[in-house]
């Protein structure tokens, strides 16, 4: 059972003009996070503030359970006897800005040995009178490094753990209060760390139980899954006898067990859009993104005129802030299937952004990133000096006061009923880490949740980080999140080709005990990471694949490289041995797949260079060959027989994509890869190329299922737009088109005409140019999200219905529409 506590207030402040009301909640969100930009000369680190105070206590990875609360009732959500195991986790898929190299263009300079020492989130020495270990160096500084590239070096180090709430608040209250200016945690602060929700969704494996006639890869397919037996939420689960799909806001739970398809129930979840689902025997877990008040609000004595000043009218600090307490929440919803039909039976709501999730042997971990939304903030009423120092010291006096329960994350559990069961802190103040410079007010939490025995009743247990997260990868003893650290931009106004390079942050967690996370530790590497895939862990080693880019805005830097850093992992953290540079000079990642001792990599810019890695002695990994095409590959998949497929996009010489792309490699040669046919469909896009989950590769009829969208040009004969799913066969090392699958509405053509009506000076008029603009009204609820298997029939789901299709003949048999 979680202890339940109740939401301390802020203190008031001791003058009344310097009192704030709620700040609203999108201001909040976006100025907390700039606070990330402190470093050794803008933030105390740990050190900076009373030794005894503010430090927190020193891990060694291997207990999380720290010393009691001293206030006697902190606790995090756990297993029914008051204990806490110490979890904690830094994160987000999802769907991923922050990491994603498409979005920030991953260019940059030749100077990618930028280490954790230029950032201040990133910084590998505890501060001076800290009591954290300093920064693992790795012994040789020429280890892993190779001629194409500058060798720049991972550094590794550890968070510290807080012993108590105490050190907690100190640490926070100093450091915050250092960041804080007029204008909040905002102004002119640059930005490190950033947490977004990680973009393209992770690839899963369905974990239900299936009947004991039925075997998953056998009878029926799993998600698309990076790792085996590690399942992510998909838009669609089965377990050979059942399907449940996440559309719109509901889910639909059909019967497949039969001939035909049957809708047995649906369940409605309000307002919200849900895409996201896992399923576990007879529960269904749904993960829901809203914007809501979850916890009660701190009591302020606050007030303000009508026009937002203080009462006292001493000063010129505005008070701003609509209703407190509003802000992202994040919502797992528990639906029962084992009843006639399906219903919801408890939800847990938590504070803050789903970033990523991760389900193995029936324990969920939810990753949520959350910010401290309930604080009241003053801030100044006109310009100027004097009233931007006034609104500057009220925050840091309302830093000041700030209890932990301001800090910390909030949830709830309710039952079916809505009746809320259990609340309070999310997490126990020495289940807390934080690095030894401030990284910003952000707390990344990782909720571990046995649901294999009462679903979200189950022992929960959390821990975090005073840090942000956006990319989660997960072995099956190990869960690593990813942070982008960017230079602050305050220190300096460098010439464009001399811009510090951008690091990752990289968090290391044991996930072996069941329905817990123990940190172990950290390291830092040069360059992004583009998503999930960019990482893998094989035989005690991390992988991990970088783009050295710039700070946002640089679209194109010639000297930007690609590297893979490998770091052996341990119970101390993990130690880099090896790295290879120079891939791709000028471009960027737009792909990475792990093959056991191999990694493919594909760069591109104007041509894709396929790179194959060999990785078998991790201190010295090597390029083997490459192989240069036009266009590129987003996703690749591996076939077996030396064979790997890659989705993509063609392109012109020049880089210009022209639409989808599937190629099929022969790589048995490592020294001379080859692609040995392609499909190509010209106008085309396929939702594989940023969201794994979407593809489909079921061995044993050798076919690849892809949804794909091919938009026309408004010429008078373009052909009609095609929205739906591709099937292609692999059979005899070839790509054959097998069948085109659609439910999809012909599309309605429309044209708009116009033509200029030209004034002479004396009056008159004339005819003018013809204008012509046409274009097809599509029925966008035909897009595919998933597509399954079940015994011979192939499953594909829309949010308009579910199709079947006979495997053998690929001719559609069946459409269920859904109900709403």
């Amino acid at each position: 059972m979680m202890t339940k506590h109740s939401n301390s207030p802020i203190r008031p402040l001791g003058s009344p003009r310097l009192v704030a009301r709620m700040l609203a909640v999108t201001a909040v969100t976006v100025l907390l996070a700039a606070s990330c930009a402190s470093d050794a000369a803008d933030a105390p680190g740990i050190g900076d503030a009373s030794p005894t105070a503010s430090a927190p206590a020193t891990s060694d990875g291997a207990d999380g359970a720290g010393s009691a609360d001293p206030d006697g009732d902190d606790k995090s959500m756990s297993d029914g006897n008051g204990t806490s195991a110490g979890d904690d986790r830094s994160a987000s898929d999802g769907d991923s800005a922050g990491d994603d190299a498409g979005a920030s263009g991953q260019s940059s300079d030749e100077s990618s040995g930028a280490t954790a020492e230029d950032s201040g989130a990133g910084s590998e020495n505890a501060d001076e009178g800290s009591d954290g270990p300093d920064t693992a160096a790795v012994d040789d500084p020429d280890a892993g490094r190779d001629d194409r590239g500058t060798g720049a070096m991972a550094s590794a180090r550890t968070l510290e753990r807080f012993d108590g709430c105490g050190p907690m608040l100190e640490y926070l209250r100093t450091n915050a209060s250092a960041a804080v200016g007029p204008w909040g945690f905002g102004g002119d602060l640059g930005v490190r760390g950033l947490a977004v929700a990680e973009g393209a969704l992770a690839m899963d494996e369905a974990a239900g139980s299936a009947p004991a006639s039925s075997q998953a890869g056998v009878d029926f397919s799993t998600s698309n899954v990076q790792e085996a037996g590690i399942d992510e939420p998909d838009a669609a689960k089965t377990d050979g006898r059942r399907l449940v799909v996440a559309t719109h806001s509901s889910v639909q739970v059909v019967d497949v067990s039969g001939p035909s398809p049957v809708l047995t129930g649906t369940v409605t979840l309000g307002d919200d859009w849900v895409s996201r689902l896992l399923l576990h025997g007879d529960r269904v877990f749904v993960f829901v993104d809203r914007w809501d008040v979850l916890r009660p609000p701190p009591q302020s004595d606050a007030t303000a005129d009508d026009d937002g000043t203080s009462d006292s009218g001493e000063s010129d600090v505005r008070i701003i802030g609509p209703e407190p307490g509003w802000g992202p929440v994040s919502e797992v919803v528990e639906i029962d299937l084992s009843g006639a039909v399906p219903a919801v039976a408890r939800r847990l709501r938590i504070d803050g952004s789903y970033v990523s999730a991760r389900m193995i042997d029936g324990v969920v971990h939810v990753v949520t990133s959350s910010r401290p939304r309930a604080m009241p903030w003053a801030i100044l009423g006109s310009p100027g000096i004097a009233t931007e120092e006034q609104a500057a010291e009220a925050n840091r006096e309302i830093v000041a006061a700030t209890t932990e329960d301001d800090w910390l994350p909030y949830y709830e559990l309710s039952d079916a009923d809505g009746a809320v069961t259990d609340a309070g802190r999310l997490v126990a103040c020495d289940s807390t880490w934080a690095p030894s410079h401030f990284a910003g007010p952000g707390t990344l939490s990782v909720t571990s949740i046995d649901v294999a025995a009462a679903g979200l009743a189950g022992s929960i247990d959390t821990s975090s980080i005073i840090a942000d997260g956006s990319t989660v990868y997960a072995s099956a003893e190990h869960l690593y999140a990813t942070t982008t650290q960017w230079h602050d931009w305050r220190a300096e106004t460098p010439e464009p080709d001399a811009l510090n390079l951008a690091n990752t942050d990289i968090h290391m967690f044991d996930i072996a005990d069941r329905a817990s996370s123990t940190y172990l530790g950290s390291a830092t590497v040069p360059g992004t990471v583009l998503n999930q895939y960019s990482l893998s862990e094989h035989n005690g080693h991390l992988r991990i694949a970088t783009t050295t880019a710039p700070p946002w805005g640089r679209r194109e830097v010639p000297n930007s490289e690609s590297l893979v850093t490998v770091l052996a992992v341990g119970d101390g953290g993990l130690t880099q041995v090896g790295q290879i540079g120079g891939l791709g000079p000028g471009e960027r990642i737009y792909a990475v797949r792990y093959l056991g001792d191999v990694a493919a990599v594909v760069t591109f810019r104007e041509v894709d260079p396929l790179y194959l890695l060999d990785l078998s002695d991790p201190a010295s990994p090597a390029v083997r060959g490459e192989l240069k095409i036009t266009g590129y590959s987003a996703y690749l998949h591996p076939l077996g027989d030396s064979l790997l497929l890659g989705v993509g996009q063609e392109a012109t010489l020049d880089g210009e994509t022209l639409g989808t792309q599937v190629s099929l490699f022969d790589i048995a040669d490592l020294a001379d890869p080859q692609r040995i046919d392609q499909w190509t469909l010209p106008g085309g896009h396929s939702q594989v190329e940023f969201n794994a989950l979407a593809f489909l590769y079921w061995p044993p009829e050798q076919l690849a299922v892809l949804p794909v969208n091919q938009y026309s040009g408004d010429e008078a004969d373009a052909a009609p737009p095609f929205i739906g799913a591709v099937a292609l066969g692999t059979e005899s090392r070839r790509l054959t088109e097998r069948a085109r699958l659609s439910v999809a509405d012909l599309p309605t053509r429309h044209c708009y005409e116009s033509r200029e009506i030209v004034t002479r000076p004396d009056g008159t008029t004339e005819e003018g140019e013809f204008e012509r603009h046409c274009w097809f009204e599509q029925d966008w609820d035909a897009q595919v999200a998933a597509s399954l298997v079940v015994g011979d029939s192939l499953f594909t789901v829309t949010h308009k219905g579910l199709a079947t299709t006979d495997l053998a003949t690929l001719s559609q048999t069946a459409f269920l529409g859904w109900s709403s």
